[in-house]
C-alpha cells in the first residue's frame, strides 16, 4: 500500500491510497462480477431510475454468483488502520467494516445521488477503472451557501481554482483524480453519485464498504 493522501472536501476529511493489485486475487473478483453482469446488465433493486448493475438489496438472489472477497479483507483492514491513524482520534478505538456492494457500469450507465445510512465512513475501491472513459465518484456540496454563492460573489468564483480540493467549499460538486487500484475513504454522510460512463469496451467496477468506528 502506498502513502495516504488526505483531502478536505466541503469541510469533510477524505483520503485516498493505492492498493497493491498483487496483494489479493484481483482477476477472480473482476471475473465473477463480469459474469454476473452478463446475466443481467441492469441489476438494480435500489431505486427506480439509476441504470447500472449492482448487488445492493439483491445479495441473496440465487441467480447470481457470490464474489470471492476473502483475499481483500486484510488489504482493506490495513488501509483503514492507516487512515484512522490520520484522524487525530481522542482515544483507542475499534472498527468494523462490511463490503455492502459492488457496482458495474457500462456505457451511459449512472447511479443516483445518495449517502450511506447506518455507517460512519464509506470506502470505494476502483478495482477496474479507465480514467479516460470512466467517471470517478462525484461528491456533492450540501452546504446552504452553495445555492447562491455564484450569484452573489461572481468575482470571487473567478479567482478560485477548481483543481485544488481546498477550494471545494465554493463548488457544487467535486471529484478526486481517481485511478485504477485507488481506495477512497470518506464520511458516510458525504453525498455522492456516479455520472454517466462513456467507455463501450470496459466496464467501470468498484467495491463499496460501510465502516463503523467506536471507542474501546
Amino acid at each position: 500500500m502506498n502513502l495516504i493522501k488526505p483531502f478536505t472536501l466541503f469541510g469533510f476529511p477524505v483520503m485516498s491510497t493505492k492498493l497493491d493489485k498483487k496483494s489479493y486475487n484481483k482477476k477472480s473478483i473482476i471475473s465473477a462480477i463480469e459474469k454476473n453482469f452478463k446475466l443481467n446488465k441492469v441489476r438494480n433493486k435500489w431505486d427506480k431510475t439509476s441504470v447500472l448493475h449492482h448487488v445492493y438489496n439483491d445479495g441473496a438472489n440465487p441467480q447470481f454468483n457470490k464474489i470471492p472477497y476473502d483475499t481483500l479483507i486484510p488489504v482493506y483492514q490495513q488501509a483503514l488502520i492507516a487512515m484512522f491513524n490520520r484522524l487525530e482520534l481522542l482515544s483507542s478505538f475499534r472498527f468494523n467494516f462490511k463490503i455492502i456492494n459492488y457496482t458495474c457500469l457500462s456505457s451511459s450507465n449512472f447511479m443516483n445521488s445518495h449517502l450511506h445510512e447506518g455507517a460512519d465512513f464509506s470506502g470505494v475501491h476502483y478495482i477496474q477503472f479507465d480514467k479516460n472513459h470512466h467517471t470517478p465518484t462525484m461528491f456533492e456540496n450540501t452546504s446552504p451557501h452553495i445555492d447562491y454563492l455564484l450569484q452573489l460573489r461572481p468575482k470571487l468564483m473567478k479567482l478560485l481554482s477548481n483543481k485544488h480540493p481546498s477550494n471545494s467549499w465554493a463548488f457544487k460538486d467535486w471529484s478526486l483524480d481517481a485511478e485504477e487500484d485507488d481506495f477512497c475513504f470518506s464520511p458516510a454522510y458525504l453525498k455522492h453519485r456516479i455520472n454517466p460512463q462513456t467507455s463501450k469496451k470496459k466496464n467501470r467496477i468498484t467495491i463499496v464498504l460501510n465502516i463503523t468506528l467506536e471507542p474501546k
